[in-house]
């Protein structure tokens, strides 16, 4: 097996890999599924947006906190019980959608029970797989790890859009329940290899406050995250609205969305595949660079479709950003986890998991934003590629800002 990364040589981190698969089709599937179900009973893009806020609260509240318990007491337990009341979620929100009674606000409300569950289970899942691999073997697991959620993105959407439109939503939200279940199966048989040291003194919340003081005096760590939270929040906002892109603007259903979704999936997991061997050396110019580019890319697919609509222009376009988007996020986690001190890594890891939940904020400043321009200058459909176009600009600008003036990257390159 010598052809595999060197961190898929250890038995307990490739049980746990197969695992995380598992349970990151039952992640995407139900991200897929909240987009299109809204949009299904609302099709404002407001309604989008609401979506984003209501998933956003509860891991922006807690997410901290979940990473300090993540220091403080059993990963793998943590990792078990919350995996189980995510189930149960998918599980329910399959039967109330195979009802007659479901409304937007139902959704809303389960997108925040996850949210919350997802506070805890970031942070701790980034958290707990070092302690399965040998120091040495440690980038390539960054890589490989990320393999896992990248490499979903390209199935689990094509398929959550092919359920839906062959057997319906109530299919794939039950195919998520159980993959869900796999994964802590799975999970009961890894065991750490090295011993997961837990923090004896204080309490969560000064745990927090330590956490947030070890990021400010590390200032390339204090640098990556910053810019974390802008391309959440500026980078990734289309993914929640792709729903609505393509229902109302390029008027194709759920298969070819999930088709798109599917392109995100396809060009992320590329860099984890070329990289998955020796990691990004070059951090600080990996991530300016990935920046400038989503910038550029972002700023060509919001507009593209105001000229002429080409499904597989969206596509190729859709991989690219996909492509560039994963190159920043291996080399911020790579960085974190190779140079944040052990008894520090899930908090920071925490505050790092925080910046995903921008993305769904971007999906609430693009739809408002976009419903704003639509009202004000009387157009229909064109403000939320505006607002989006508006996104890539300021990635762009950012990027280059940050390379030309800010040396405090070089550290970790």
């Amino acid at each position: 097996m010598k052809f595999l990364p060197d961190s898929l040589q250890s038995t307990q981190f490739r049980n746990y890999f197969m695992g995380n698969m598992l349970s990151y089709h039952g992640v995407q599937i139900f991200i897929f599924a909240e987009s299109w179900i809204v949009h299904e009973l609302n099709e404002a893009p407001e309604a989008l947006g609401l979506l984003g806020l209501y998933a956003s609260i509860p891991i922006l509240v807690f997410n901290l906190f979940g990473g300090a318990l993540a220091d403080r007491f059993s990963k793998k337990l943590i990792l078990s019980v919350v995996q189980i009341c995510m189930a149960t979620v998918y599980f329910f929100f399959a039967y109330l959608y195979s009802t007659d009674y479901i409304q937007d606000w139902h959704v809303y409300i389960i997108a925040a029970i996850i949210s919350f569950t997802q506070a805890f289970d970031n942070p701790t899942r980034i958290s707990y797989f070092p302690s399965l691999l040998e120091k040495k073997h440690l980038a390539s697991g960054v890589v490989v790890d990320l393999f896992a959620w990248q490499g979903t993105r390209v199935t689990a959407p094509l398929l959550a859009g092919f359920l839906f439109a062959i057997f319906g939503g109530s299919t794939a939200l039950i195919l998520a329940g159980i993959t869900t279940i796999l994964f802590v199966c799975i999970l009961s048989t890894t065991k750490p290899i090295s011993k997961l040291e837990k923090l004896k003194k204080g309490n969560p919340l000064t745990d927090v406050m330590d956490g947030l003081k070890y990021i400010y005096v590390n200032k390339p760590i204090l640098t990556l995250l910053t810019m974390s939270f802008l391309v959440y929040l500026a980078g990734y906002s289309y993914i929640g609205m792709l729903p609505y892109i393509t229902v109302q603007i390029y008027e194709v259903g759920s298969a070819t969305t999930g088709l798109l979704l599917m392109g995100v999936g396809i060009g992320a997991v590329l860099p984890t595949i070329i990289f998955s061997k020796s990691g990004i050396s070059n951090k600080r110019l990996a991530v300016c660079l990935s920046l400038g580019c989503t910038g550029i890319l972002s700023i060509i697919f919001s507009l593209s479709p105001i000229i002429f609509k080409s499904i597989p222009l969206a596509f190729t376009l859709i991989v690219l950003i996909g492509f560039s988007n994963s190159i920043y996020v291996i080399a911020v986690m790579s960085a974190i986890q190779i140079y944040v001190d052990d008894n520090f890594r899930a908090r920071i890891v925490g505050v790092f998991v925080l910046s995903f939940s921008f993305m769904s904020l971007g999906s609430l400043w693009v739809g408002f934003m976009g419903g704003l321009i639509d009202n004000i200058f009387s157009v229909e459909k064109i403000g939320v590629l505006v607002a989006l176009s508006f996104g890539g600009v300021v990635l762009l600008t950012v990027g280059i800002l940050v390379y030309l003036f800010n040396s405090s990257l070089k550290k970790v390159s």
